[in-house]
C-alpha cells in the first residue's frame, strides 16, 4: 500500500477531513521484525555520542577509531556529511552513521513495523524538522488538525515540559515534531 493512499485511508478513519501533503512528511521504511544485533566499526579519528539523533543533542561520549560497536536500529535525521542516518547504539545513545562502517547487515529502521497517528493540537500550526530539536532546521510545517503518520519517538529538548519528539513516515525523509504539540490517536508510537 502506498503512503498516499495510507494517509488517505488514516484520514478517513479519524475523520479528519485534510491529508497531509507527500512532500510534507518523512520517508522512514517500517521496521523489519528481526531484532538481532548489529555490529558498526567507528571510522572517524573521534566520533560524539549524543543523547537523541542529532548534533544538536547533548553529548553523551566518543568513540575513537576502530572501536567496533552495537547497534540497535536506525532513524532519519539531519544530515551529517551527506548521510542523514543516525544509529542508535546498545546502550540507547545515538551516533551519525557517517562515520560507521557496518560490520555485516545494516541495522533496520526504528520503530515496531506499524504506523502510528497523532492529530496537531498547536494553536495555528506545528513546525516540521531536519530533527528531534528546535535547533535543526525547519523543512515545513503542519496545520492544526491535521492527522500524522507517526514511525516512534526518542527524548530530547523539551518544549513547554515535554520532551518527546515524534519521527513521521513517508515522502522527503527524516522529519521530526514536538509531541507537545502532538495528540496521540489510538496507541502512542514506541520509542525509537
Amino acid at each position: 500500500m502506498n503512503i498516499r493512499h495510507r494517509v488517505r485511508k488514516l484520514a478517513v478513519a479519524v475523520g479528519a477531513a485534510t491529508v497531509i501533503p507527500l512532500g510534507m512528511i518523512a520517508t522512514a521504511p517500517l521496521a523489519q521484525a528481526s531484532h538481532a544485533p548489529y555490529e558498526g566499526k567507528v571510522t572517524a579519528s573521534s566520533l560524539n555520542v549524543r543523547s537523541a539523533p542529532t548534533g544538536a543533542s547533548a553529548k553523551a561520549g566518543s568513540l575513537s577509531r576502530g572501536t567496533t560497536v552495537k547497534l540497535q536500529c536506525k532513524v532519519i535525521g539531519p544530515r551529517v556529511g551527506g548521510n542523514d542516518l543516525w544509529y542508535k547504539l546498545a546502550n540507547g545513545n545515538w551516533v551519525t552513521a557517517r562515520y560507521v562502517s557496518n560490520v555485516g547487515k545494516a541495522p533496520r529502521f526504528c520503530g515496531d513495523g506499524r504506523e502510528y497517528s497523532g492529530k496537531v493540537i498547536a494553536q495555528k500550526s506545528l513546525a516540521v524538522r531536519s530533527g528531534p530539536s528546535t535547533a535543526n532546521l525547519k523543512v515545513s510545517s503542519a496545520p492544526r488538525g491535521i492527522v500524522l503518520p507517526i514511525v516512534c519517538k526518542v527524548d530530547n529538548q523539551k518544549i513547554d515540559g515535554n520532551a518527546r519528539w515524534y519521527q513521521l513516515t513517508g515522502d522527503g525523509g527524516g522529519q521530526w515534531v514536538s509531541a507537545r504539540y502532538v495528540s496521540n490517536v489510538g496507541a502512542a508510537p514506541p520509542y525509537c
